[in-house]
């Protein structure tokens, strides 16, 4: 930030004009938007901004012709357009241009000639579709995004319009002549304004506030003009310097008013009474303007500033801040590390300042800083460095006067680098059966576009290449680079990971591969680390224990596909109606409840009164046996589900049969033992049936403890990268003891409803160890193992 010489300057006004910009036609509308950020005019039928930051002017295309300008109040980056069709734009200034609506609002039939408005409401000036008819008036409301049909459309009184202006509820239009029109905005009704002196003709209208507004009335001068009473009074005439105004401004933070005076070609700056904000007589300045562009009828306030716009299509800054102007600044585009001196020259004596990402005249970051006098062309070199963003970034320079005013102008400089290096370490390759596979975090540049992989059998490094890298080269069993695609062209998004296969290509061969990535301009990033890997023949647990699939009983030979999916669904469906009935037995777990106490032993007149059904879904960590399954899929994480269900005996035996699902994914090895980058998934449909002896023999019996013994048949399916499976079936037994914790004592009255309502008798948590002995006889894979099971079981 650059230092200041004192802070707290007096008020000051325009003493000057600093600059003059040559516009194709005469200027009406001069807009500043409610933020004080941009600057619009009107250049004929076109819309113009003028860019604050570099004193460019920009053209905006908010429709085909342009009518009428007039600041958003609500949205306070946005100007409102009124077009030759009829319809209601706006634009706001962005970044990369301009932002547009989706839809102009169909205002009129008419061509709008004019715009205003105050705040809430937008009102358009259209041409009257009768024939020498006065202009209409038109409203928009901004809040209810439509068109406002009570009272309107009103008509002007005068036949021209040379200006409109809003505030609060009032809409005051001058045409030229000794008329005003006034219309009420809430009620669209139109009322005329005479009693001004002969000869004036009212021209540019200043809303001062709600109640009052400023007219410059040509000869007669500046007259004051109170909206609520429709008094007109002549506050500046000839006896105060204005012989003929047809401009006006004011800046009630400085205190100064302006006033155009066309006799003199001049602009005169008055004092502002702060707290009436009316002009008063005594004159501060008289500025003299260029005789080219004709008079003034247009003047905008934005930061100090004083933007005046001429019937000839000049656009005049006028201010007393010194002004600014970079010559250069050179190279245009460059790289980090780069140097890049900018010229400039400025109207007055003092310090200056080169500010990077600044957005005033005290912010960014200082990148270089001295004194200069007035006229000096200073050439300042400063270091394109990390602070420096891609694409444009814009140079402050501001210079700051002996009496603490500043200005400023800007000067952008565009950075492209090269793409940022690809990370790539041992840990990012992978092998695979012919195949090597790749993969990598995305950089995150913006202007990223692609990344090139180069791969070769024959060694290199990146310093090898500081452009481009390897063709590929091979052995003889791999196919030509062509029908590999390398090296290959990578399309990427910025911060995209990728994972890449490389394939067919021979076990046995270490392959180099290297990475680079490339932006949108064609620049290549330096080159990767390279990183290497060899081929070769993989395996998976079937493989390794030596297992090539069937089924270990011949009723079960079908196609294990079929099966898969056969069981599959009827697990699915199971699940689902298992899932409902649990849903019924959790309602019952909320408060209030009191159940009866159960019988024991016993008592019926049939033996289908001892008879009963259980429900059971519950959830297993599983530890594995077999070396090859944990190699293949590690030791963690092996987890099933079941559904079982049953009839149950005196609620002492129960047989039962349980369909379960587990899946695990890994990683497929070598022959050593090491893990490639394949994938390996194992599938399994268990399937068991159960005898299970229940001590339970108390009523409302808490803990009842159980054991058992069983039949198992696993169907599973191993697939790996590729499309590559083998499927069977395995056979085995196993033998179960734990214990069910009665929920019905915690919630007993709730548990009674559950009975009267769905015949739940007995609701359990259930914690079960089993020790299964699945595929021992069978050879190959076996699925033997301890299970620690947790559930919720159902009696019915």
């Amino acid at each position: 930030m650059m230092i200041l010489y004192w802070v707290g300057a007096a008020l000051a006004w325009p003493d000057r004009v600093a600059s003059t910009y040559e516009v194709s036609a005469a200027i009406d509308d001069v807009v500043v938007t409610t933020d004080g950020e941009t600057v619009a005019f009107m250049a004929g039928a076109s819309a113009m901004v003028l860019d604050m930051n570099d004193w460019s002017i920009v053209e905006a295309a908010p429709c085909d012709t342009v009518g009428g300008l007039a600041p958003d109040a609500v949205q306070e980056d946005r100007v409102y357009a009124g077009c030759a069709d009829g319809t209601l734009g706006w634009f706001s200034r962005t970044d990369s241009g301009f932002e547009y609506p989706s839809r102009r609002v169909e205002l009129s039939s008419e061509e709008l000639i004019g715009l205003a408005s105050n705040g809430t409401l937008v009102f358009g000036i259209a041409t009257n579709p009768l024939s020498s008819s006065n202009p209409q008036v038109l409203a928009y409301n901004a809040d209810t995004q439509a068109v406002v049909t009570s009272g309107y459309p009103s008509v002007l009184w005068g036949a021209t319009l040379e200006d409109v202006e809003a505030a609060g509820p009032y809409l005051v239009a001058s045409h030229g002549d000794t008329t005003l029109s006034k219309i009420m905005t809430g009620s669209g009704q139109t009322s005329q304004q005479w009693g001004v002196p002969a000869g004036t003709k009212s021209m540019d209208i200043l809303a001062v506030s709600d109640a009052r507004m400023l007219i410059a009335g040509g000869p007669s001068g500046v007259f004051n003009f109170q909206t609520a009473s429709d008094t007109l009074t002549l506050v500046l005439a000839e006896e105060e310097g204005v012989e003929n105004a047809t401009a006006l401004a004011a800046n009630p933070d400085e205190a100064w008013f302006a006033v155009y005076d066309q006799e003199q070609a001049a602009v005169l700056v008055h004092e502002l009474e702060p707290t009436t904000l009316m002009p008063q007589t005594t004159q501060l300045e008289i500025i003299d303007v260029p005789s080219g562009g004709g008079a003034i009828q247009e003047f905008g306030v934005v930061d100090g500033y004083l933007i005046a716009g001429t019937v000839r299509g000049q656009l005049h800054v006028i201010t007393n801040r010194p002004w600014v102007e970079v010559l250069e600044s050179s190279p245009s585009s460059a790289l980090s590390g780069q140097d890049v001196t900018v010229t400039f020259t400025a109207d007055a004596s003092g310090r200056w300042a080169i500010l990077l990402g600044a957005d005033s005249n005290t912010s960014g970051k200082t990148l270089a800083s001295g004194t200069m006098e007035a006229e000096e062309t200073v050439s300042a070199v400063i270091t394109v460095d990390d602070s420096f963003a891609e694409g444009d970034n814009w140079l402050r320079v501001v210079l700051e006067d002996e009496s603490g005013e500043t200005g400023h102008d800007s000067s952008a400089v565009s950075v492209d680098n090269p793409p940022s290096p690809v990370r790539l370490t041992a840990g990012n390759i992978g092998f695979g059966d012919g195949r090597i596979i790749i993969d990598w975090s995305g950089i995150d540049d913006e202007d990223l576009s692609h990344y090139m992989l180069y791969v070769s059998t024959v060694e290199f490094s990146a310093d090898d290449f500081p452009e481009e890298g390897p063709s590929f080269s091979g052995v003889q069993s791999d196919k030509s680079g062509r029908a590999l695609n390398l090296p290959r062209k990578i399309d990427s998004d910025p911060g995209e990971n990728k994972t890449i296969t490389i394939e067919p290509l021979t076990n046995g061969v270490t392959y180099f591969a290297a990475i680079r990535a490339y932006d949108a301009a064609g620049q290549e990033g330096p080159m990767s680390n390279v990183v290497s890997e060899t081929p070769r023949e993989t395996f998976g647990a079937a493989d390794l224990a030596g297992d090539d699939g069937g089924f270990a009983c011949s009723t079960l030979a079908a196609p294990a596909g079929g099966l898969l999916a056969l069981f599959g669904m009827a697990f699915a469906g199971v699940r689902r109606a298992g899932g409902a009935v649990a849903a019924v037995a959790l309602v019952s777990f909320a408060p209030h409840a009191h159940a009866s106490d159960s019988e024991w032993p016993q008592s019926g007149d049939a033996f289908s009164d001892f008879i009963g059904n259980s429900f059971e879904a519950r959830y297993s960590s599983i530890e594995l046996s077999d070396d090859n399954l944990t190699q293949v899929f590690g030791t963690k994480g092996h987890n099933a589900l079941w559904l079982e269900f049953g009839p149950t005996f005196f609620e002492l035996v129960e047989l039962t049969g349980a369909v379960g699902y587990y899946s695990e994914t890994g990683s497929r090895v070598d022959s050593d033992g090491h893990k490639s980058a394949e994938d390996d998934t194992m599938l399994a449909i268990p399937l068991t049936v159960d005898a299970t002896f229940r001590l339970d023999v108390l009523p409302e019996q808490l803990i009842v403890p159980f054991v058992g013994v069983g039949y198992d048949y696993w169907l599973w399916q191993e697939s790996w990268t590729g499309g590559n499976k083998v499927q069977g079936g395995k056979k085995g037994t196993h033998t179960t003891m734990g214990a069910h914790l009665l929920l019905d004592l915690f919630q007993p009255a709730r548990a009674s409803r559950l009975q009267a309502s769905s015949g739940i008798t007995d609701t359990y948590i259930t914690v079960e160890y089993r020790q299964q002995l699945v595929g021992e006889d069978d050879g190959g894979l076996t699925f033997s193992g301890d299970l620690i099971s947790v559930g919720l079981k159902l009696d019915h």
